[in-house]
């Protein structure tokens, strides 16, 4: 067996394969998602069965909430370590209704 071989057999991860993956890393359920972004549980299990595509708000949004890079949830790369990343580096509580404070 070659690395070619084996390189092959690396599935492809999808938007929404990361989407699922970013929230079970965090431990958290569609439920606790679906508050988080002011949706239905319904909504989040569309967006995880790759029945709808979420619009770029609720995946910036995603990535907060599940604390990983948001270019790696958009696109499946993984970060460069440049500094110029997606990166979560000031997390914001984003409730329907309220709005992180200003500094």
């Amino acid at each position: 067996m070659t690395i070619e071989t084996l390189h092959s057999r690396v599935p492809e991860f999808q938007l929404k394969d990361r989407l699922r993956l970013a929230r079970e890393l965090k431990n958290l359920e569609q439920a606790d998602i679906a508050v988080e972004l002011g949706v239905s549980r319904a909504t989040v299990s569309n967006y995880e069965r790759g029945v709808t595509v979420p619009g770029k708000l609720v995946i910036n949004a995603w990535a907060v909430i599940c604390d990983v890079d948001v270019d790696w949830l958009k696109t499946g790369k993984a970060p460069t370590g440049d500094g110029g990343g997606g990166g979560v580096e000031h997390p914001v509580e984003i409730r329907r209704g309220k709005r992180p404070p200003l500094d």
